[in-house]
């Protein structure tokens, strides 16, 4: 395989791992499930896939994103796991 396509594969594995944090169970603030519940087919996701969307949004609301801003990144985050499930 070309070094550089090896580069790249390699990359996109430590890049995924970090977007693609393992969570356990935990129990989430109520911010956390008041954006949770706005994003449309959440519960449709596979139950790692909930806990992982659950833990973006409650990094993005630490991280003092305006709510409005956090549930249109969620709703994005989960359309895209949407489509990898």
């Amino acid at each position: 395989m070309d070094p550089l396509l090896q580069y790249a594969c390699k990359r996109l594995s430590e890049l995924e791992s970090l977007m693609l944090v393992d969570v356990t169970e935990t129990v989430w603030p109520a911010e956390v499930g008041m954006v949770y519940g706005q994003v449309e087919n959440a519960a449709d996701l596979p139950a790692h896939d909930q806990r992982r969307l659950k833990h973006h949004i409650n990094r993005m609301w630490l991280e003092n994103m305006p709510v409005p801003a956090i549930v249109t990144a969620a709703r994005s985050l989960a359309c895209a796991m949407g489509e990898y499930a």
